[in-house]
């Protein structure tokens, strides 16, 4: 398949991350690198969403050409909430975190959360230096309250898929109490792998990974 002509959705390439860090297996890197190197030829280049994929490339080979793509991508780029998690990684590692209370500032704005902020609210939470805790306990203060009215909507919310992964994400990461909570991550994993959908495969993957860590971290 040609990648030109290819629709490429969010959350694809950080799905074969999380998926590679879930399980060491080679070939989710692998798909990574050479979707990376091969979406040049897509003129809008990556979803915003996969920018930390850039970041992930750079860690694994050293080549500085992915350095440069991250300070491009940072540069040209509105400061949206599905964009915040890159800018979050860009600050925690290049520039002693400078700008944390301008990202803090979105979500905190912020009057209606979709599931789509959600990702991005908990994604920001996780390359977030608790360095700088003020800013940190703000953000995860803040998802423990938005997340606490998003599961009454489950299973049966329409964001179900957004709301699994991100309870899973902040159960792993420390965001949210294991005990408490991770069954309700569990619930919309079941429920997603016993109806064999398909729709947006990046997200799902995301939420296989973190069920396998979680399962990991449970023996």
């Amino acid at each position: 398949m040609g990648y030109k002509d290819e629709i490429w959705m969010p959350y694809q390439l950080m799905g074969a991350i999380q998926m590679y860090e879930a399980t060491g297996e080679k070939a989710y890197r692998d798909f990574v690198m050479t979707s990376i190197n091969r979406l040049e030829e897509i003129s809008k280049g990556l979803p915003v969403q996969d920018g930390l994929a850039y970041f992930f490339a750079l860690d694994q080979t050293g080549n500085e050409k992915y350095r440069q793509k991250i300070e491009t991508l940072v540069g040209q780029n509105d400061w949206t909430l599905d964009f915040m998690p890159f800018v979050t990684a860009y600050e925690t590692r290049y520039k002693r975190k400078e700008h944390y209370n301008e990202i803090a500032a979105l979500f905190r704005e912020k009057d209606q959360f979709t599931g789509s902020d959600l990702v991005a609210l908990i994604e920001t939470i996780g390359q977030m230096s608790e360095e700088i805790y003020e800013y940190y306990r703000e953000l995860r203060d803040l998802f423990k309250t938005v997340i606490k009215g998003k599961i009454k909507e489950l299973p049966d919310s329409s964001e179900a898929l957004e709301i699994g992964y991100s309870v899973l994400r902040a159960c792993n990461t420390g965001v949210l109490q294991r005990e408490k909570y991770s069954s309700f991550g569990e619930l919309i994993w079941k429920m997603i792998e016993s109806n064999d959908k398909h729709t947006r495969a990046g997200l799902q993957e995301m939420l296989k990974a973190q069920y396998i860590i979680l399962k990991e971290q449970e023996v």
